[in-house]
């Protein structure tokens, strides 16, 4: 026979088991209408018609000067980095966390390292300017974290 402290821990632990189970219903049900919205799928679409014409102009000689344009490529991943830090926004409640700040600044890494190589510029600025905006960022973060207090 069990006792009534017994039986009210069972149903505690039942309790909390069902509460997990049906968060993690929720995230999944989120997770997959992320996935069926199409997500930003149409913008790697939109960028790969983009390539493919840019590099279809420059074979007939109508584009001229863009010598490096495989540097494009280097968008791809500047768009699934975008693609992750508007999740994490949306997955945080419109907040921004240092994941969305993080991916943001992955995101701006990569395009400015794509405009470095396809414009051939000089990349001595780019080192300096890159830690000023990191900086800029930390600073920063307690402003954005004392937004998300309020």
């Amino acid at each position: 026979m069990q006792n009534k402290g017994t039986v009210q821990l069972e149903d505690s632990d039942q309790s909390t088991r069902n509460l997990r189970r049906e968060e993690r219903l929720e995230r999944r049900a989120a997770r997959r209408a992320d996935r069926q919205s199409g997500g930003l799928g149409w913008m790697v679409g939109l960028f790969l018609i983009a390539i493919g014409t840019l590099y279809l102009l420059q074979e007939f000689d109508l584009l001229p000067g863009l010598a490096n344009w495989w540097a494009l490529f280097m968008l791809l991943p500047a768009a699934g980095t975008l693609s992750a830090a508007i999740g994490a926004y949306r997955r945080n409640g419109g907040q921004w966390t240092g994941e969305v700040i993080g991916l943001l600044l992955g995101t701006l890494l990569f395009a400015a390292m794509t405009a470095i190589f396809l414009f051939g510029l000089d990349y001595g600025w780019f080192v300096p300017l890159f830690l000023i905006a990191a900086g800029m960022l930390l600073l920063a973060r307690p402003m954005l974290s004392r937004d998300k207090l309020n």
